[in-house]
């Protein structure tokens, strides 16, 4: 290996290679951490510590790791240090000459980790159509100032065939058994498996025919089919308990969002991206079962998943791609297993353009928006989504909640957050949000399995708790409803980014608005028997850590009070100009403001 600053990759070419790769890059990526470390790979090598500078990469030979001539590469592996002293993110990256690739023949791919480890392994895929040739790049990317300058490159791998590091895809159970989906377990699915395995016919699902879990099917699967076919024991209901809502939210302490992730939306070239590219595409990190269990550990049990659908939806048809709704199911039961109550919802699909920028990200881009003129495209969408969710969710007992819409309301209007009651849009806005909940719940209620009794969170417009929105909102005849709310309260202090912001709280001075707000909650909805959770509040980090224990302790503690559960919002950013809310570093899997989170606890120690 060596330092190239000298090769036909060098030099200026290089430089600006580099930054038309970044740009590219936005479009997905297909980087990722990985879980095992570079010793899973078919052929490494231990380096003494090379430093990856910015706009200076470092050439690597495939056929010095030991790669026999010939063989395809599919896979790069690198294992990095960097320093995390300086709270700020990296960009790891790899590159290769591919004739007609672009305008530069060149293919590269890199990995945007918001809140890197100290060390970890990085893995980067080769592009099927551009083959690899022998050398090939490791580079830093990112700009002065916002991410590291450089990292440490420890050791580099490859791994060739198929690659090791993700097992069979063969999609996620949607009821064990059902091979040919026709929402029973009988013979009719035993014929199907058997076909398969004699006579290699395709199944329906692959993942439902998966009897002993270990994505692959045989004789093993057909017997443990068999058997559960005549005990009766795959035919069995989920039973989902009859709780009035007011009942069921004293089951949940505490909740924790994990936020700007399967939210995310982007600007790709094209919809139906493989599922990771969307998840990663705002800089945070796949989702894993070790963080659900860092967060179980911290106290939380209760999990809000924000999901975005409508980059993931056909235009025509607005069926949902399966690789998107197995992986939401995915990070679903890493919660469901962990014996927590999960959250799922719409959540950044009330438009089809950014709402900082307006670049519309496709044309014809699936989305609703709360007035009449866009409302039967929104009902289209909105009973589109539930329709599908509920259908694959159906099973689920009532530890899994749906929350019909996030923040409804008028995107870039000048009432986009602030309800004018004398407004004609206004109140023709909070109509239409009714009536988007109502069709949403309508939908869920007729899918069937245990939905008809599933607790479903709607919200008023924008989930503002103010005055002007709750007497806009028309609560449903159900009994199995529960008010979304979202309050970042005092404003001042938890929200506020343009100047007006402080950073400490008076609990004398400040309570009272708390105060006010919780009692607005009680007499729209406790006092008629309806329940509320705040699934979104928390207090930007100012460098002021004892200020926000001491505020969030006194909210919760006053939230319990009135029986309201609260969802801490969390993004994962500790840095830079933006909305400061992370909790639960992803990288490390370790609280960052521990004192908040013990507050926290004492708070709710009572709940659950």
């Amino acid at each position: 290996m060596k330092h190239n600053k000298l090769s036909r990759f060098g030099g200026t070419l290089t430089a600006a290679v580099m930054l038309l790769s970044q740009l590219s890059l936005m479009q997905g990526s297909a980087a990722d951490q990985a879980s095992k470390g570079i010793d899973a790979c078919d052929y490494y090598k231990l380096t003494d510590g090379i430093k990856v500078e910015r706009g200076e990469p470092v050439e690597f030979s495939a056929a010095e790791l030991g790669v026999p001539a010939g063989a395809a590469v599919k896979e790069v592996w690198i294992d990095i240090s960097v320093d995390t002293s300086k709270s700020l993110p990296t960009m790891p990256a790899f590159g290769y000459y591919a004739p007609g690739c672009g305008e530069y023949d060149w293919y590269s791919d890199g990995l945007w980790m918001q809140t890197p480890d100290a060390q970890s392994v990085v893995t980067f895929e080769v592009s099927d159509k551009y083959t690899m040739p022998d050398k090939f790049q490791i580079q830093c990317w990112g700009e002065v100032g916002e991410s590291l300058d450089y990292f440490t490159l420890n050791a580099v791998g490859v791994c060739v065939g198929g690659g090791t590091s993700n097992d069979p895809d063969i999609g996620m159970v949607t009821r064990k058994g059902d091979v040919d989906l026709s929402k029973s377990v009988n013979k009719d699915d035993v014929s199907d498996l058997v076909n398969y395995l004699t006579k290699s016919t395709a199944i329906e699902s692959a993942a439902n025919a998966d009897m002993d879990g270990s994505k692959q099917l045989n004789a093993i699967d057909l017997t443990m089919l068999k058997r559960g076919i005549l005990d009766g024991s795959l035919n069995q209901q989920t039973q989902i308990t009859d709780e009035t809502g007011m009942e069921f939210v004293k089951h949940i302490k505490l909740g924790w969002n994990l936020g700007n992730t399967l939210d995310s939306q982007g600007h790709y070239s094209e919809q139906n991206q493989p599922a990771k590219n969307y998840e990663k595409s705002w800089g945070n990190p796949y989702t894993t079962k070790e963080m659900i269990d860092a967060i179980k550990a911290a106290g939380f049990n209760t999990v809000r998943i924000p999901v975005s659908w409508g980059a993931k939806m056909d235009k025509s048809s607005y069926q949902i791609s399966k690789d998107w709704m197995d992986r939401v199911q995915e990070v679903v039961n890493y919660v469901i297993d962990n014996d927590m109550y999960c959250i799922l919802n719409i959540h950044h699909d009330n438009t089809d353009y950014d709402y900082d920028t307006k670049i519309h990200y496709y044309p014809d881009f699936p989305y609703f928006y709360p007035d009449s003129a866009h409302y039967a495209q929104s009902e289209k969408f909105v009973t589109s989504v539930w329709s599908q969710v509920a259908d694959r969710f159906e099973n689920y007992d009532n530890h899994l909640i749906f929350e019909t819409l996030n923040e409804p309301r008028l995107v870039g209007h000048q009432n986009e957050w602030w309800i004018d009651s004398n407004s004609n849009d206004c109140k023709d806005a909070m109509n239409c949000v009714n009536k988007l909940n109502a069709a949403a719940l309508s939908t869920i209620r007729k899918s069937g399995g245990n939905n008809e009794k599933r607790f479903v969170m709607m919200p008023t417009y924008s989930a503002s708790p103010d005055p002007q929105n709750l007497a806009g909102y028309a609560i449903p005849d159900d009994k199995h409803i529960i008010a979304e709310i979202h309050a970042y309260r005092p404003y001042k202090f938890a929200l506020a980014n343009d100047g007006t912001q402080v950073s400490t709280f008076n609990e004398a001075t400040d309570k009272g608005e708390l105060v006010e707000m919780f009692n607005n909650l009680k007499s729209k909805f406790l006092n008629n028997g309806v329940p509320v959770i705040i699934d979104e509040f928390g207090a930007m980090n100012r460098d002021n850590e004892d200020q926000r224990a001491a505020w969030v302790k006194c909210y919760l503690e006053l939230a319990d009070s009135y029986g309201i559960p609260c969802v801490w919002w969390d993004n994962n950013l500790f840095a830079g100009n933006g909305e400061q809310f992370g909790l639960l570093n992803r990288g490390t899997l370790q609280i960052q403001y521990p004192k908040i989170m013990a507050a926290m606890n004492e708070a709710t120690k009572n709940r659950g």
